[in-house]
């Protein structure tokens, strides 16, 4: 399939035209005004930004400690104040429960990380994933020290960071990412012990016996535990949901997802079919990020199974071409997506931003989210 043939086929799709943009490119107003440059030349008209990753906020916090690019001006605000005017929505990005990645430890003492270290999950041994080197952590597949959901305190400390986010900050969405276990092999620290034990007199550690095994031992329990864990992270995105309906009816909530929701489920806990047809998330982002072209259109098919109008496809160019990242997007298009957003703007080549304005656009597409309510009920109704 030639690109543009690709093209063309998103041009008749949704009108989410979006990119992902990491918190390294919020900070300065420079590359800020540099990315939303690009962004729009590229006929986007909506940003994910990340604003609240490894634990610290790129915004002004009475609940995290602030990134040190607040030493010198919000980028937030300043994100927000600059896309307005270009037509651009701005979702503030907050990871859920992934809080520190970095190979050192966080600079500042109130950090979650040193404040709650009983709030972070735990393998199969015990150990939390807040003690996980840098290389450990690359050698168990996950990306760092990771919160449990089956905390309540971390459940609604969540949702008051979102809340304080939607309250403050004229963002047109809240984006949740790491909603979602990092692998079978974790969720095993006390509360989830606890709380599983309490609903079903089975410690959760006994269907494992075998060290580092991720296939349960005991035979027609293993289902319970998954499904209890998927219920975990559900609570959270429910919690989140609840405080925004109570505090910012019109700000969307939407999140990133393992883009296979099969094993969204069962492996990671996140069970993304389910909080669309609960009208939990106002859309999901499915990250198919495969370089395998096969793979990407069977993924835009299993994405789009549920609820079609309510995915915008997760396409990757970090890793490959602009026309080798949407064979999936078309795919998905082609079956009633709601759009494309984009990882990432910052590894986005400029000299590509022709082609995708040339099926996106250069006007705000009909339903399109700006400051008018009715617009933000058009476009995800709910």
């Amino acid at each position: 399939m030639s690109l543009m043939t690709i093209l063309a086929l998103l041009s008749s799709a949704g009108s989410c035209r979006y990119f992902w943009i990491p918190a390294a490119g919020l900070e300065t107003p420079a590359s800020i005004d540099s990315l939303l440059g690009a962004a729009s030349a590229a006929g986007a008209n909506g940003v994910m930004a990340q604003v609240m990753g490894r634990g610290e906020a790129w915004y002004s916090s009475e609940i995290l400690p602030e990134s040190h690019a607040m030493d010198t001006f919000d980028p937030l605000r300043y994100l927000i104040m600059r896309a307005g005017p270009m037509g651009m929505e701005v979702h503030a990005w907050v990871n859920a429960f992934l809080t520190w990645s970095a190979p050192w430890a966080p600079r500042d003492s109130a950090h979650v990380f040193f404040a709650h270290p009983g709030w972070f999950m735990e393998d199969l041994q015990g150990r939390s994933t807040r003690a996980y080197s840098r290389g450990e952590c690359d050698a168990a597949g996950i990306v760092g020290a990771t919160l449990s959901p089956a905390e309540p305190a971390v459940r609604s400390r969540l949702a008051d960071i979102c809340a304080e986010i939607a309250d403050n900050y004229d963002v047109d969405g809240i984006h949740l990412d790491y909603v979602r276990y990092p692998g079978r092999g974790f969720g095993f620290e006390s509360a989830a012990r606890s709380g599983f034990f309490a609903e079903t007199g089975l410690d959760p550690v006994d269907l494992y016996p075998a060290s580092g095994r991720t296939t349960a031992a005991v035979p027609g329990r293993e289902q319970e535990w998954l499904d209890w864990r998927a219920g975990q992270v559900t609570l959270a995105v429910r919690t989140v949901r609840s405080s925004l309906r109570r505090e910012a009816p019109f700000v969307s909530l939407s999140c990133a997802v393992m883009a296979d929701p099969l094993s969204a489920a069962s492996d990671y806990g996140c069970d993304w079919r389910s909080w669309l047809s609960e009208g939990l998330v106002d859309f999901v982002c499915p990250m198919a990020y495969t370089t395998d072209a096969g793979r990407a259109r069977e993924l835009a098919v299993l994405d789009t199974e549920v609820r079609p109008e309510r995915v915008v496809y997760g396409a990757a160019v970090y890793n490959q071409t602009l026309s080798s990242a949407l064979v999936g997007a078309s795919e998905a298009a082609a079956r009633g997506s709601a759009g494309t957003c984009i990882y990432s703007l910052d590894t986005f080549d400029r000299s590509d931003a022709a082609a995708l304005r040339s099926a996106w656009g250069t006007g705000p597409a009909e339903g399109v989210l700006d400051a008018s309510v009715f617009h933000r009920l058009a476009r995800f109704p709910r």
